[in-house]
């Protein structure tokens, strides 16, 4: 279980960056509302290892590609090349290689690994109303990836109707990304990265609980299946 996206934290010798502009570190393009809370809660009570980032993606985006021209936001773009440099070997690299390391070691000795990767979304974007509730981002053409990714959703849409569960949406688990990355490095056998993405209208309000305990029970599903299947 990761969370790239799990806090807004701003180290000191850059929070000059956001001077007049702090307001937008607890927006959604600071960090994932809610997201780092319920993956700490799916990984404690599914008993599952955790790695969650706290810096804000607005200073340098784990979840991006060192290509991707959203890695750096514009309070950090415009930074020298050296101090970017230091700003992804330290909070970029740093992460992204012990989560590559675990995954690794534990491919190696049990011969797959899923990796979920917890995330939340804004109900609104460029004008746009998101229409799901709950998201499960995957590749289509990668097994047994898929296969988990079905099974999720159609365990959420089974025992919580209630809330809109949909497959890859509001983007495609295709998109550049942590897993997009990793499934690059690993052979579908090995590696499943999966994606769920949590609408934040739900932030701090009573439904939460419902979909933290559909979630856990859905992952708990999967988890028995996939121990089963091996």
């Amino acid at each position: 279980m990761t969370c790239e996206h799990a806090g807004n934290y701003v180290p000191a010798n850059y929070r000059y960056l956001f001077l007049g502009h702090e307001a937008i570190l607890e927006t959604h393009r600071g960090y994932d509302l809610g997201a780092g809370p319920l993956a700490e809660y799916l990984a404690d009570t599914l008993k599952l290892p955790l790695y969650v980032n706290m810096i804000t993606r607005l200073l340098v985006d784990s979840n991006r590609s060192k290509f991707n021209p959203e890695l750096y936001s514009e309070f950090s773009r415009s930074l020298d090349p050296v101090v970017k440099k230091f700003l992804l070997k330290k909070y970029y690299t740093a992460y992204r290689q012990q989560v590559y390391d675990w995954i690794k070691e534990h491919a190696r000795k049990t011969d797959s690994v899923v990796h979920i990767s917890m995330h939340s979304f804004t109900p609104v974007l460029k004008g746009e109303t998101r229409k799901a509730d709950i998201g499960i981002l995957y590749d289509d053409n990668r097994e047994p990836e898929a296969r988990i990714a079905r099974q999720l959703v159609a365990d959420l849409q089974l025992n919580a109707p209630q809330f809109v569960t949909m497959h890859n949406y509001p983007y495609l688990g295709t998109a550049d990304g942590f897993t997009t990355y990793l499934r690059k490095e690993f052979r579908p056998k090995n590696y499943s990265g999966i994606e769920i993405e949590v609408n934040q209208k739900y932030h701090n309000r009573p439904e939460m609980e419902d979909i933290k305990k559909a979630l856990q029970g859905a992952l708990r599903s999967v988890m028995s299946e996939e121990t089963a299947l091996c």
